[in-house]
């Protein structure tokens, strides 16, 4: 009985390996993504969406004919555009006074994805794929512009400084967040033979904020970003 167990496992190994696929390629597109920040559960909405851009390596490994893993390496250019409206709200400003500005982040994900296929011609397949990510963020910045009475002023500071200083002012940066963040990965798309074209949506899992702000706590900092890409695998 051990024997004919045994021959069956190998049997299953073997059918396995000759089923398995690997294969590699670059992947690119556009992408929209949004900030959110909550104090003390009180919802800021300081942020829109903004249009960013992705660019990577990407590789499977199929166990079979529909299911296997999915990785990539890809650079992320995104952010949010900042609620001119939201953002001044409360406070008195002079008349004239108009401000825009926006968060600008560079980061490195690796994302690990489920993946299974469906067949709709030789060539054709459908897929879709769940999993998590990791990612570094190695530069994000806010800018703000505000122009007044004919003056303009252009202010950057970093999102991971603790603290902000415009002009001789030095304050305390809320809006200070952490270089390693988690989340949850989604994509669906179409494979034409070596070509895909998928829509992703990934969102970030843990709390973003890196500062306790003295009196009020740690803000509640979290990001989605959706894409569309096209890939090709060589």
């Amino acid at each position: 009985m051990r024997k004919i167990t045994l021959a069956f496992l190998l049997l299953v190994l073997i059918a396995t390996t000759s089923h398995a696929q690997f294969r590699a390629g670059v992947k690119a597109g556009a992408n929209l993504s949004n900030i959110s920040m909550n104090m003390q559960s009180m919802e800021l909405e300081l942020y829109k969406p903004r249009i960013g851009y992705h660019a990577g390596l990407m590789a499977e490994y199929m166990f079979s004919s529909h299911v296997g893993l999915h990785t990539e390496v890809m650079y992320i250019n995104s952010g949010a555009n900042i609620d001119s409206d939201k953002y001044l709200q409360g406070m008195e400003t002079p008349e004239g006074v108009s401000l825009e500005g926006h968060v600008n982040m560079n980061t490195f994900q690796i994302p690990l994805y489920l993946k299974t296929k469906f067949m709709l011609t030789n060539n054709i397949k459908l897929y879709a794929m769940a999993g998590a990510f990791a990612s570094l963020t190695p530069n994000a910045d806010q800018h703000m512009r505000m122009k007044a009475e004919g003056e303009l002023m252009k202010v950057k500071w970093s999102l991971f400084d603790p603290k902000i200083q415009i002009m001789d002012e030095i304050e305390t940066n809320i809006y200070m967040q952490q270089r390693y963040n988690m989340g949850a990965a989604f994509e669906a798309g179409i494979e034409m033979d070596r070509l895909v074209v998928g829509v992703g949506f990934r969102n970030v899992l843990n709390n973003m904020a890196g500062m306790e702000i003295l009196g009020v706590g740690k803000p509640t900092i979290k990001m989605w970003t959706a894409n569309l890409s096209v890939g090709y695998y060589f």
